[in-house]
């Protein structure tokens, strides 16, 4: 294993890291594995944006004249970044299944090796 190797498995994601990419099948479990990371990652996101809107509506104090909607504003607009960040997670893992069909499509034709009846192979021995 090179140097550049080990440095990144150790700061890297393990469930990722571990996986080397060496078959068809390993590049299919790290699909499987960065999907559903990053839809963990996402619900994740989703949650903190809901949980910083309630939050900062409580505990911020605003202008008294406009009954706390400034507040409530500001606060759905620094979540918003949070729920952009979960859409991107989301959008992340769509992508991982878009390269496994892409890999399917592009490298599954060479990798079965069908054998094709129309040729007619060389025999060395007759």
């Amino acid at each position: 294993m090179t140097e550049q190797n080990t440095d990144r498995k150790k700061s890297s994601i393990p469930e990722l890291s571990t996986i080397e990419l060496r078959s068809t099948a390993a590049l299919k479990q790290y699909v499987d594995a960065s999907r559903a990371l990053a839809r963990e990652f996402a619900g994740e996101l989703e949650w903190a944006a809901e949980e910083l809107t309630a939050v900062l509506t409580v505990t911020a104090k605003g202008n008294p004249w406009l009954m706390g909607m400034d507040v409530k504003i500001r606060a759905r607009r620094v979540a918003n970044r949070a729920r952009r960040a979960s859409e991107l997670q989301r959008g992340s893992a769509i992508e991982m299944v878009k390269l496994w069909q892409d890999f399917l499509v592009q490298f599954a034709p060479a990798i079965e090796k069908k054998p094709n009846p129309k040729v007619k192979s060389f025999d060395f021995d007759a």
